[in-house]
């Protein structure tokens, strides 16, 4: 019995202990969350190119996206340069397109080979998105609370999770149909160069009743070389 007692008394102290130390492992302790976001924010400014895949579940007003993916660049002309696959819902309507966003015009060819063209969304831009000034080194700079939550691996790359807050008047400049603060994590690698790898956003239900939103962002193939040869949609 007395034993017994003993062994609950050693489990129950390295339970404590074991809440006591970081969820980078046994005894590592985790990097402070603004800095690291800080220093991502800072590698940002040298982005020129990436690959990404956004994803949204839920619905937003004005949002038409469920998805999009492929590779841009900030530099290739005013608005810079981008191509890949968006999957749009308007209304009842779900279409598949290529796209491929060039000089000042949005080129797109849906799933039956019906091409259009639009001129490029000025907000969306991959030269807006990817600049100091007006994109995502601007999510970093601003947001709040920020709290390494522990250390994962992306796709084998070791990374940490930063959880936080960013104010409505941030994220709307981005998606203009969010209308709260909203819960934020950020995915920073490891490496010397802290490159951003992921966003996930979580959005709160406009009514009681409903789900909230969640927004994701990887990012990829940071600063790789893009090529800007013609596709099926040019």
């Amino acid at each position: 019995m007395v034993s017994r007692r003993i062994m609950l008394v050693v489990v129950l102290v390295w339970t404590l202990l074991a809440g006591c130390t970081s969820a980078g492992g046994a005894g590592e302790e985790l990097p402070d969350g603004t800095s690291l976001v800080e220093a991502s924010a800072e590698s940002l400014r040298e982005l020129n190119t990436v690959a990404f895949d956004f994803r949204v579940s839920g619905a937003i007003p004005g949002l038409t996206l469920r998805a999009v993916d492929g590779v841009a660049m900030r530099s290739g002309g005013e608005h810079g340069y981008a191509r890949g696959d968006a999957d749009v819902q308007q209304l009842t309507d779900r279409t598949l397109y290529q796209f491929v966003l060039s000089g000042d015009r949005l080129r797109l060819t849906d799933q039956d080979g019906d091409r259009t063209e639009r001129p490029v969304p000025e907000q969306l831009s991959p030269a807006r998105l990817l600049s100091p000034e007006h994109g995502l080194y601007q999510l970093l700079s601003h947001a709040t609370n920020l709290k390494t939550e522990t250390k994962e691996d992306l796709d084998d790359l070791p990374t940490y999770r930063v959880t936080g807050k960013l104010s409505r008047e941030v994220v709307s400049a981005f998606i203009p149909g969010i209308q709260a603060d909203v819960d934020v994590k950020f995915w920073v690698s490891e490496a010397a160069d802290r490159n951003l790898m992921r966003v996930w956003v979580q959005v709160p239900p406009r009514q009681e009743s409903a789900g909230s939103v969640m927004l994701e962002l990887a990012l990829s193939k940071h600063n790789e070389p893009v090529s800007t040869a013609a596709s099926p949609t040019s």
